[in-house]
């Protein structure tokens, strides 16, 4: 099954060598890149396309009858297939945006403009939450006088709490990461979303994928979402550029993000109406070329699915081993097979997560500190920061031999 950590052992032992050719600046700078949950480092195709659709195709698509417009045009709308293909939706139901911050803003703008809501609402958010699905709907609850209801992390289970135990007939919209940016946690989507409707069929579920989707499969409509988004950029496409998954049936009854070009059926003296969906919600010139290489990207990711899972179970697998023999370093979480995606978070005792990775980097290892844009989470972990690895296609388990050697040096230095 693509997207998910198999059993297979085929290439196993290769397979970080194999793709890692793919990935000049990992071989241009020598570098032992494990941040790929900020950002993945982008293979040979993706930054080829890019290059070929400024050299051959550029234009606006949408605005012209020549020939090369017609082939932005066409080519924008082949990357709308395989993207709504990647998560089983129609091309219809997906909106691109800027990334998944752009993606939740912009919908929170517009259900803000849709819905009435009032003091007697609330909505629903995880404690665990990137700041990017946690702040938009904090301040929406604060705009419209509603309650903002926060799910709890259990620190002995190491697992959030009943999301649906929030949930009432009054909520409006409960949103909740797929998988932990600070932890690799992942939450039980499927389940969490049944449990939710049977407190409240309104309640709009919001999922942030943006972690999830370079590590598991996504099925949208077997998910039973309503809404669901990620970034080009965390799964080995370019920055810049998102994806919005609507329910088509919503997506018709929403107002726009943002008014302008494309988006308008006719704009009269004191009215206007909208252009059918997904144009509707894609006001202005689109990054064309990003969302090119953003389709290229999944096309990357789904032709060598197997060796890019397998690779990161084998090299995932041998860092917790390895992080485990340290004395004086906690890992949170990761005490549940299965239950975590490749990002592991740890604290080494008596040293700062920031001094840690600039010792790292001058061992050439790129490994990431700080609050990672979960500052609630991190309160709850009574932490004001923490060291993260994450790993990716292009890891190797030398690349765990250098951070293990890095965090040696930086203890015996600072201590």
């Amino acid at each position: 099954m693509k997207g998910t950590f198999t059993n297979s052992t085929r290439r196993k032992a290769a397979a970080g060598n194999i793709l890692r050719k793919d990935f000049s600046i990992i071989n241009n700078r020598k570098i032992a890149y494990l941040d790929s949950a900020a950002t993945t480092q982008k293979p040979k195709a993706v930054i080829d396309s890019l290059k070929e659709f400024y050299e051959w195709h550029n234009a606006n698509s949408h605005r012209g009858i020549y020939k090369i417009s017609e082939e932005s045009t066409a080519m924008l709308h082949e990357s709308r297939n395989i993207v709504g293909s990647f998560i089983n939706a129609s091309p219809e139901e997906i909106i691109f945006t800027k990334n998944s911050t752009d993606a939740i803003n912009s919908l929170a703008t517009s259900l803000e403009k849709t819905l009435v809501i009032g003091k007697e609402h609330n909505m629903v958010a995880t404690i665990i939450e990137h700041h990017s699905n946690f702040v938009p709907w904090q301040q929406l609850a604060k705009r419209t006088g509603s309650s903002f209801r926060i799910v709890d992390y259990d620190i002995k289970k190491n697992d959030v709490k009943d999301i649906a135990k929030l949930v009432d007939k009054n909520t409006v919209v409960v949103a909740f990461s797929a998988m932990s940016n600070v932890t690799g946690l992942l939450l039980d989507v499927k389940s969490i979303v049944k449990s939710i409707r049977k407190k409240s069929k309104d309640a709009l579920i919001v999922v942030d994928a943006t972690q999830f989707a370079a590590h598991r499969h996504i099925d949208a409509k077997d998910m039973d979402v309503d809404f669901l988004v990620f970034s080009a950029h965390k799964i080995y496409g370019p920055t810049g550029v998102g994806a919005l998954f609507g329910k088509i049936h919503l997506l018709g009854k929403i107002h726009p993000f943002n008014y302008g070009g494309n988006m308008i059926n006719t704009v009269d003296m004191y009215d206007s109406d909208w252009a059918e969906i997904p144009d509707k919600f894609e006001a202005g010139t689109l990054d064309t070329a990003g969302i090119v290489a953003f389709a290229e990207a999944i096309k990357y990711f789904e032709k060598n699915n197997d060796l890019i899972i397998d690779n990161e179970e084998k090299v995932y697998s041998y860092a917790l081993k390895e992080l485990k023999k340290i004395k004086g370093l906690k890992i949170i979480g990761h005490n549940l097979k299965g239950k975590y995606g490749p990002v592991i978070s740890f604290i080494v005792d008596k040293i700062h997560p920031h001094d840690l990775a600039t010792i790292c980097d001058e061992y050439d290892v790129c490994i990431r500190a700080g609050h990672h844009c979960a500052q609630p989470f991190m309160k709850k972990l009574g932490v004001m920061a923490t060291s993260r690895i994450s790993i990716g296609a292009y890891n190797t388990t030398n690349d765990i031999d250098r951070l293990i050697a890095a965090i040696k040096h930086a203890m015996k230095i600072l201590r």
